[in-house]
């Protein structure tokens, strides 16, 4: 059983089976603390947590040296964020048996959410000098490097993950994830293409795989792919922007107005997507929504506030209003300069 640490992860929970084949106790009353282990096992994977607790309560209470049961017990507390339980079980396990990996990287994630990133890590360090080759350690303590911003040992953990086998298309996207981190083109899409492969129904994959063929410049393979991601996610206002762009890069503005209208449909509050929209529609040569867009882009306190207010000049000057292109144009201050000088008394 793996509780998820990182928030970009799509790993499949791990269950540790291969713990049972070494306890060697006949008793019945071992026994039958096994079989209320594997069924609480077979419980949790079926989503049925309330029954899995159930079946390791039995099972601890038929052996209370049954360390796997309280691991089982714990991890399934932290799934549903009772920590305190689930930190009081996943000690006990550990207490009992310090060679169960798994107890160490899911009370790594107990010591997240409660905010101790530092007992976290040290959780993750035993958990990764356990499991040197599991690439999941990794990412979990690299997204906590990361996140207090220790450059130096997050890089460090990058270079390990980009060698580590990914054997699941969620660690393969979170291994291109850090290969396109660490300027590795090729290895990037070589992963993407590999988990697509091996689960063709990941959009995740679509829609990464397809944002950095756009950062790349090859268009039309990005549009392709955020077609397909666009077809189940149609929410993504992102993805929009995203293939906007690409259709306007190639100089299909309609098209690219088309996908930044979806976007504003969703988040009609972003300045960015009304000065871009805006340029698309100079570009056309349609001033009138351009003007409508740009004092939208003022409106909503664009970044860039000068440029906004020269390509308002410029539809303003477009449809014969000199008076208040001039204007715009003045409130642009260097970057309108040579229009004034040229149009403007």
């Amino acid at each position: 059983m793996r509780i998820v640490t990182i928030t970009l992860q799509e790993y499949i929970m791990k269950f540790v089976f291969s713990i049972l084949f070494v306890i060697g106790s006949f008793t019945a009353m071992a026994q039958d603390a096994l079989s209320y282990y594997n069924s609480g096992i077979d419980k949790f994977e079926e989503g049925n947590s309330l029954g899995a607790i159930k079946d390791f309560d039995s099972a601890i209470a038929n052996n209370s040296e049954l360390a796997e049961a309280y691991w089982g017990r714990g991890s399934v507390f932290a799934e549903l964020e009772q920590f305190p339980r689930a930190l009081k079980d996943l000690n006990t396990c550990i207490k009992l048996d310090p060679g169960i990996g798994d107890a160490f990287y899911n009370r790594a994630y107990v010591w997240v959410a409660m905010d101790e990133p530092q007992k976290a890590l040290n959780d993750l360090n035993m958990y990764i000098l356990l499991n040197p080759k599991d690439i999941n350690g990794y990412l979990s303590r690299l997204d906590i490097l990361v996140k207090y911003s220790d450059q130096e040992k997050a890089y460090a953990d990058m270079e390990k993950i980009a060698t580590l086998e990914a054997i699941n298309p969620g660690q393969l996207v979170q291994r291109a994830r850090i290969k396109y981190l660490m300027k590795d083109t090729v290895g990037s899409i070589t992963d993407l293409d590999a988990g697509i492969a091996m689960l063709p129904t990941f959009m995740d994959a679509y829609y990464l795989r397809g944002k950095y063929y756009y950062e790349y410049g090859q268009y039309n393979k990005a549009i392709q792919d955020l077609n397909i991601y666009l077809l189940s996610k149609d929410d993504d206002v992102e993805a929009f922007m995203i293939r906007g762009e690409c259709y306007a890069r190639q100089g299909e503005y309609s098209l690219g107005i088309n996908d930044y209208s979806s976007a504003i449909a969703l988040e009609s509050d972003n300045p960015t997507y009304f000065f871009d929209r805006g340029f698309f529609y100079l570009q056309m040569q349609e001033y009138a929504d351009a003007r409508v867009d740009f004092r939208k882009a003022i409106f909503y306190s664009h970044q860039d506030i000068k440029l906004a207010y020269f390509n308002l000049g410029i539809a303003e000057f477009k449809l014969d209003n000199k008076e208040e292109a001039c204007a715009n144009w003045r409130k642009s201050a260097d970057i309108g300069l040579e229009y004034l000088l040229k149009y403007c008394n």
